[in-house]
């Protein structure tokens, strides 16, 4: 069956066809994309993983060595031998002979110490490394001292050191320890040094300092151990002087060059240019203020991103196509049933519902379900229909109940007007008591016409009506705890004094004894919760709450509080009026008491009411 569509819109079919496979163009595109970049990044991952690895293996590694040359130095100043040998007084300077050569051997034996462990290299040799005092005047043994200090084993005087930079700012106190790298006169030969003042432990003066130096080239070895492939290695002293590197000579300033000054952090990597090229540069600190640098050009990195990222192109063309074949597929088996649906919805005799729904087997569970529900809408819709007229009906029904309750009171209320004026006149007080009373509860009663009023205003009304009950028996006690605060509180009209009557009326018809009603009022919450509660002959809680619940439209299964005194008011009326007003969630129930019958009127709190019953309090 065809579907006529309106002016200016497309069928489903039409609609749905490019908007999916655009969809679908998208999806494939993505996850071709997301799989090529992934790959790519585990690929880069990996590379960036083995590069940080052979970093930290030669950090670990030259750790090592500086902090063996560190203990070595540490050793020597605290060694309780080695200080009696430098505070020895000598009248002659022949008698520090034998103190001069036994400090000799103990710093060659410290000498011979490997500085570099046999990592595996055929260019990394068992490397010693040198370990020298430079005496001041102030030492025993200055005297036999060599005059000029030499980078090698021994003993010497400090006098043509006190130039020298490290020197000074080892004397200063500005360090502790002082490194510095140092070409000799042998190329091959580089050292690296540090420095330590050795201080008296008797009274703190400077007997001299500790000099260790090992050759640069077991840090090269190291490299050499851990090589990277299109990287290399840095190791940059703190004026930015190379120490060791596969790319730089020994004590090159490079502290101009773009990625040094990049890398002033403590550690960290970063990704910056060098020679047109870009490169990873991580960088971490050794404890003696040392650099090491490792160099990464990031073209190594992603060297298979062409080949993963062709063949990620060619995986999305071949989805594509065969995504493109099954989604015409789909569509078209899809929206044929669903334009047949629209067609029956738009019969004039379905939407009138004057037929149901047809009920077609298209196969396809969820437009079969669609059919059904939509079906099982319009009755639903139809019966809400019918309800809410009914409803409505009911409403305007007990709004004109109640006004043909309040015409006949005009008349009675002016009568009594006039009844209580000859009583008044003829002096006689209980009968003008009495009309006063009646005469109040007509006036509440009538209200002009409000349905909602204050509970202090419907608490005045009830109880005129019990003081005439109080009248006509002398065994009724009336007792009324409500709270101040909620006096201003909303309420629906006529609806305490009903309840009062169904307590005299049913509760009392065979009581002989006192007679109490005891009417109170409580905030839960958001609603304002009245209390009904008499010690009369009681009822069957359980039968009234389902009689309620039931609601009958004409009141005949509930007992009608009211029936009697043709008032109209009943249990059930008080009920469906609150309902009709407030909601199904309020009304009244009745409650377990342990003599006598308790029912509850539940009335919603106005935010007004609150905030004035809050200031109340």
């Amino acid at each position: 069956m065809a579907v006529r569509l309106r002016k200016g819109r497309s069928g489903l079919l039409s609609r749905l066809n490019m908007p999916i496979f655009l969809l679908i163009v998208v999806i494939i595109a993505f996850f071709a994309t997301a799989s090529s970049y992934i790959l790519i990044r585990v690929q880069n991952g990996h590379t960036l993983q083995l590069a940080e690895q052979s970093m930290k293996f030669v950090y670990r590694n030259l750790w090592y060595q500086f902090d063996t040359m560190n203990n070595v130095s540490a050793f020597i100043v605290s060694n309780q031998s080695i200080e009696n040998l430098l505070e020895s007084a000598h009248e002659e300077p022949y008698e520090a002979v034998g103190d001069y050569f036994t400090l000799q051997t103990n710093l060659q034996n410290l000498s011979l110490l490997s500085l570099l462990n046999d990592f595996g290299s055929r260019d990394a040799a068992q490397q010693s490394y040198t370990v020298s005092l430079a005496l001041e005047p102030e030492s025993g043994l200055y005297g036999l001292a060599t005059e000029h200090f030499d980078p090698v084993t021994g003993i010497f005087k400090a006098g043509d050191l006190h130039n020298q930079s490290w020197y000074r700012s080892l004397s200063s106190g500005e360090q502790q320890t002082v490194w510095w790298g140092q070409a000799t006169s042998r190329p091959s030969a580089s050292m690296i040094y540090s420095a330590r003042k050795k201080a008296s432990i008797k009274d703190g003066r400077s007997v001299g300092t500790v000099i260790i130096g090992a050759n640069a080239g077991s840090i090269r070895s190291v490299f050499n151990n851990a090589p990277i492939d299109k990287g290399y290695h840095l190791l940059l002293d703190e004026r930015r002087q190379v120490i060791a590197s596969e790319r730089y000579a020994f004590l090159e300033d490079v502290s101009g060059l773009p990625y040094v000054q990049a890398s002033s952090a403590a550690k960290g990597s970063i990704v910056i240019r060098i020679d047109g090229e870009k490169h990873r540069v991580m960088f971490d600190t050794l404890a003696n203020g040392w650099k090491l640098l490792t160099v990464v050009p990031e073209s190594h990195f992603s060297k298979y991103t062409l080949a993963i990222s062709g063949i990620g192109a060619a995986t999305a063309v071949v989805a594509l196509l065969i995504a493109a074949f099954w989604v015409r597929r789909i569509v078209v088996r899809v929206t044929v049933p669903i334009t047949r649906l629209v067609a029956a919805m738009q019969r004039p005799e379905v939407a009138a519902f004057k037929e149901p729904l047809p009920h077609p087997n298209t196969g396809i569970y969820e437009v079969d379900e669609l059919n059904q529900k939509f079906a099982s809408m319009l009755v639903t819709l139809h019966g809400l229909i019918e309800k809410s007229f009914e409803e409505e009906m009911e409403r305007r029904a007990l709004q004109l109940e109640l006004l043909h309750a309040q015409i006949n009171p005009h008349f009675l209320y002016n009568t009594l007007d006039l009844i209580n004026c000859r009583a008044i006149m003829a002096g006689d007080k209980e009968t003008s008591r009495i009309v006063r009373s009646l005469a109040n509860v007509f006036r509440y009663g009538l209200n002009r016409g409000q349905t909602w009023i204050l509970l202090k205003e419907e608490l005045a009304q009830v109880q005129s009506y019990l003081h005439i009950q109080q009248m006509m028996n002398e065994h009724l006690v009336v007792e009324l705890l409500v709270p101040d605060r909620l006096l201003s509180a909303s309420m629906i009209h006529l609806t305490l004094q009903p309840l009062a009557e169904n307590a005299i009326i049913h509760g009392f018809a065979q009581e002989d004894s006192e007679c109490r009603i005891t009417i109170s009022a409580r905030q839960d919450g958001t609603k304002l919760i009245l209390q009904v509660q008499d010690n009369g002959i009681g009822c069957d809680v359980q039968r009234m709450n389902q009689l309620l619940q039931e609601q009958a439209p004409g009141g005949e299964r509930l007992a009608d509080a009211g029936s009697s005194s043709g008032s109209g008011y009943g249990t059930l009326n008080v009920h469906r009026r609150i309902q009709l007003h407030c909601g199904k969630a309020f009304g009244l129930r009745y409650v377990e008491s342990v003599k006598g019958t308790c029912v509850e009127v539940v009335l919603p709190l106005s935010s007004e009411s609150t905030d004035s019953i809050r200031r109340g309090g």
